[in-house]
């Protein structure tokens, strides 16, 4: 496409665009992008993990993925709507960390494991997260906070 000039410059066209940390994708309907949070959260996860292999515990590198490498993957979660699929990209990345911590080979030993270290699905983080985003503000109550999502989320658009 041809940039639009104007007296002050031109106007390019871009397939995405950063505003406040999170990632609009150029499509019909509101969409998002979620691989600069995949990016930046395995970056952190693999210099975090490779400082705490010295300490020799699997339970530190858990607690320090929570604690440092989870709200970078959850950067903006409440705020946006994802996509079932954003999601399942999101909880994939927490799987192949809790995989690369202990070494564990099946979906269901990793699925025990989260569950062990109080690590819940992407979905579950943040659906509390926009819980707490909206409920101290008193706009809505909590039973009906979907309702507004659902409310907002263009009938045209396929999540």
């Amino acid at each position: 496409m041809c940039p639009l000039d104007f007296e002050w410059g031109e106007l390019k066209y871009v397939n995405e665009l950063k505003y406040l940390g999170v990632h609009l994708v150029a499509a019909k309907c509101y969409k998002t992008s979620v691989t600069h949070l995949k990016v930046k959260f395995y970056r952190v996860f693999n210099c975090t993990y490779s400082r705490s292999k010295a300490a020799n515990s699997e339970m530190i590198t858990g607690q320090l993925l929570k604690a440092y490498c989870l709200p970078l993957l959850l950067y903006a979660s409440e705020a946006i709507l994802l996509s079932k699929s954003q999601l399942q990209d999101l909880n994939n990345c927490i799987n192949r960390s809790v995989y690369k911590i202990f070494g564990d080979t099946g979906a269901e030993a990793v699925k025990d494991v989260r569950n062990f270290i109080a690590l819940d699905d992407v979905a579950v983080l943040v659906e509390r997260r926009t819980v707490r985003f909206v409920r101290p503000n008193r706009l809505i109550d909590s039973n009906s906070y979907r309702k507004l999502f659902l409310y907002v989320r263009p009938s045209f658009c396929n999540f």
